[in-house]
């Protein structure tokens, strides 16, 4: 796939937090290996969007829309 497409890298950062435990931004930036900047501000709009969220830590997890999403699509 190509990660240097926006749509890319915010599937690469969505798949890398879906395949374990939360991640900070150090380890989503490794996972990654996009620059930190650009993962800190792809993830700062996945989660206005709410396809990216928190944990009290600042680990980032997956969003609650993407469940929604999820839904939606098996109808």
């Amino acid at each position: 796939m190509d990660d240097r497409t926006v749509t890319g890298r915010a599937a690469a950062i969505l798949d890398a937090v879906a395949a374990g435990d939360p991640m900070t931004l150090a380890e989503l930036t490794r996972a990654v290996g996009i620059p930190k900047p650009t993962v800190r501000r792809i993830a700062a709009d996945l989660m206005s969007r709410r396809l990216l969220a928190r944990c009290a830590d600042g680990r980032y997890r997956l969003g609650v829309h993407l469940l929604e999403l999820g839904v939606r699509a098996a109808e």
